[in-house]
């Protein structure tokens, strides 16, 4: 088989290497079938360049062309599994999510609840029961996961009433991030801090507000501990959640390989610790040695990092991470927070 032969069946191996990731990516997940688009481009690519490399290299000597075109693909591949891992660790990042039926649901709650939307920015605030409409309260602005919505959130803190302590002396404010719900954007590391900058502008501003305790969870901790760092504010309590020390935790718990180099493939990188020990309030972290998704190393080792604030720890064995919500311990902890 001569050059050429070898060359386009190299080249039709690697295309085809990639239309078939493509079509892998489009039965895997919904949320990952815009990589298919990735894969096709990729594979383009990857055709013209070996026709351009058929020509260029044709008549050259065998250890000139094999090494060339050996580092072409080699290159190709390389970029193309760097690109995936970049997008596919922004997708499992962040799950925007709009949950219609409930957002209905909470427009025709009157007096109960009211939807909030300024500058792009939008959500709920749900008013506290046992305070005159007119009366200053306290106020809970709350940063959720990366698969919540305001609506659906609020929505599920009206029918349980064992959740009615968050509300019956605060007003319960949870506000979505970019792209989330109906405020406008992308998520990202960026917007997510600027984001929680101009929630708390927007809170703080209501003319009801007395002071403003952030209540954090999974995803939400990193613009939270942000906010709590900025000289700009003045939170009078961070209750944090199963909460990370860096983007690079979340990923390493994951697919441990996020080092050296392979670092640069994450999208989400926050770093948490350092905004950390530049916080003054009081801190309260809730974590759990059982945490599937975030390792309690990671919040213990943002626990240390709170060099400047008075902090209590939480361990509460047994509970995974989506069930901090629905576990006893863990809302006894955040009320007895609340009621101090």
């Amino acid at each position: 088989m001569d050059f050429k032969k070898r060359l386009k069946l190299a080249g039709g191996c690697a295309v085809a290497s990639a239309f078939l990731g493509s079509f892998l990516f489009l039965f895997l997940s919904e949320s990952l079938r815009s990589l298919a688009f990735t894969s096709v481009i990729a594979a383009a690519v990857i055709f013209v360049v070996c026709l351009i490399l058929i020509f260029v290299l044709e008549g050259k000597p065998s250890k000139v062309r094999i090494p060339v075109f050996a580092a072409v693909i080699v290159a190709g591949m390389i970029a193309l599994f760097s690109v995936t891992t970049y997008e596919i660790g922004v997708r499992m990042t962040f799950r925007p999510h709009f949950d219609e039926e409930c957002y209905d649901e909470l427009s025709d709650m009157e007096g109960k609840v009211e939807q909030i939307s300024v500058d792009g920015i939008s959500g709920w605030r749900l008013f506290a029961t046992d305070v005159p409409a007119d009366k200053p309260r306290p106020v809970i602005l709350y940063f959720g996961g990366n698969g919540e919505d305001s609506s659906r959130k609020i929505d599920y803190l009206i029918k349980n009433n064992e959740l009615s302590f968050l509300y019956s002396d605060y007003d319960f404010i949870y506000l979505d991030y970019p792209g989330y719900g109906l405020t406008e954007g992308s998520p990202g590391e960026e917007s997510l801090r600027e984001f929680a900058l101009k929630a708390y502008e927007i809170v703080s501003s209501l003319p009801t507000t007395d002071a403003v305790t952030v209540l954090s969870y999974s995803l939400g901790n990193g613009p939270a501990v942000y906010l709590a760092s900025s000289d700009e504010v003045e939170i009078r309590e961070l209750i944090l959640l199963a909460p990370y020390n860096s983007g690079y935790d979340l990923y390493n718990s994951v697919f441990n390989v996020f080092y050296g180099p392979m670092r640069l493939l994450v999208a989400y990188k926050m770093p948490v610790y350092q905004y950390a020990s530049n916080v003054t309030c009081p801190v309260t972290i809730i974590a759990s040695s059982d945490d599937e998704v975030i390792p309690i190393e990671s919040s213990r080792e943002l626990f240390s990092a709170f060099t400047g604030a008075s902090t209590n720890f939480v361990n509460i064995e047994g509970v995974l991470h989506n069930d901090f919500w629905t576990e006893q311990t863990a809302l006894e902890e955040i009320e007895h927070c609340l009621e101090g």
